[in-house]
């Protein structure tokens, strides 16, 4: 069983011999940004941003270790209720704005992590749009080049947003809202996922042409070499012919996948089913065979959880209001 911390209030970050605990505020996780660059050479790469869930107080903090790296405040036009976007590289985040004073157009503005000053606070881009009226979620592309918009009125946009370009209108077929924004590893198909959709339409990220639909698929995740798609029930579908694959080893016994670590040689799964306890489990497993490196009971708080970056430690909820880092496994 997992000990937890007492919950104190003066450190950034707390240790004890299984986990280091970032104290409630209560916080949720924001991203991962799994090709932010050590501090120190040798060191592990990969920073989580972490906030109170209607703050506008973001901190940005070591995947691996917890400890803060730096942080950013938000402008006083952010929508709070809209969760900002992190780039995968740290250096980037993206936030939902109030609609323009004049034109009530929406508006999505793109920040850097490294901020001098609150004074000092300015967009590196301005997107301004009627379609982004309603936003809802916010996903930028593995390689920083597209943001995705997801919008409550049942569609989601595609932009070069460096050129203030939209590329693409993608909309639900069903009417539902997005769920999630995925793009394949390689960054080159966007795949936008809608509530009640039974089948997956794959964009090329670069013009926004479709170049393929999954009938079957109603929701899933790309592996790591941008080839496959892990959908319901353990299926493995191979995207260049939607045909499905034999599942792999590391999907055996599982309700879905959480996440991979940067250099898909580990994937974090949910195990299926509960113990005599009631208890669910996540184990962290080998890719290349399926086997198990280590286990823990999971704590939902209707928050998502995540692996860090170097495929050693859970990040997510401690059900109390906090963010916990528990380390499942040695590096490599």
């Amino acid at each position: 069983m997992l000990a937890l911390l007492a919950l104190a209030p003066l450190t950034a970050a707390q240790t004890a011999a299984s986990e280091r605990r970032v104290p409630p505020d209560p916080l949720v996780v924001v991203g991962i940004a799994p090709a932010a660059l050590p501090v120190t050479p040798g060191a592990s790469a990969g920073l989580v941003a972490v906030r109170g869930r209607y703050s506008a107080h973001v901190r940005l903090l070591d995947a691996a270790t917890g400890e803060g790296r730096r942080s950013v405040m938000l402008p006083p036009e952010a929508l709070l209720d809209v969760p900002p976007a992190l780039s995968h590289d740290g250096r980037w985040i993206a936030v939902a704005l109030t609609p323009d004073p004049l034109t009530r157009a929406g508006r999505v503005g793109v920040l850097s992590t490294y901020q001098t000053s609150a004074s000092a606070l300015t967009f590196q881009k301005l997107l301004v749009a009627g379609g982004l009226t309603g936003t809802t979620r916010l996903t930028f592309s593995p390689d920083g080049t597209r943001l995705a918009a997801g919008n409550r009125n049942g569609y989601a946009q595609l932009w070069d947003w460096t050129a203030a370009r939209r590329v693409t209108t993608v909309t639900s077929q069903g009417g539902g809202e997005p769920t999630a924004l995925p793009f394949s590893p390689d960054s080159r198909l966007f795949a936008p996922l809608f509530r009640g959709q039974t089948k997956t339409r794959l964009f090329e990220s670069g013009t926004g042409a479709l170049r393929a639909t999954l009938n079957g698929v109603g929701y899933g995740t790309f592996t790591p070499d941008s080839a496959g798609m892990l959908a319901s029930r353990g299926r493995l579908i191979r995207l260049s012919d939607g045909k499905e694959l034999p599942a792999p080893a590391y999907l055996a016994g599982t309700s879905g996948v959480v996440g991979f670590s940067a250099d898909g040689s580990r994937v974090l799964v949910r195990r299926t089913g509960v113990d005599v306890q009631g208890r669910e489990w996540l184990e962290l497993r080998e890719v290349a065979t399926g086997r198990t490196l280590g286990a823990i009971t999971r704590v939902w708080d209707g928050w998502p959880e995540a692996l860090s970056p170097d495929g050693t430690t859970l990040i997510g909820g401690d059900g109390e209001g906090g963010v916990r880092l528990l380390p499942l496994a040695p590096p490599r």
